[in-house]
């Protein structure tokens, strides 16, 4: 991610960056309430970023959750 594109919640950024040093690609959109995507190339899956999200924990987890789920394929 550039400099710009930095998550204005603070636990959703630590997430991205999670994100990012698990393998996983981290892209910046910023489509109306859409902030971006986490993808996982080699399977092809990815998950919506919220840009105002209602709860900035639970969207820290969900991307967590992506994670976890895709470790293994970055």
């Amino acid at each position: 991610m550039a400099l710009g594109d930095r998550h204005q919640k603070k636990d959703v950024e630590a997430a991205l960056k999670r994100a990012e040093a698990a393998g996983l690609k981290v892209t910046h959109d910023k489509n109306r309430h859409r902030w971006g995507w986490v993808l996982c190339c080699p399977c092809n899956e990815r998950h919506r970023v919220s840009c105002t999200p209602k709860s900035q924990g639970d969207e820290a987890n969900k991307i967590d959750e992506f994670i976890r789920d895709h470790r293994g394929h970055a």
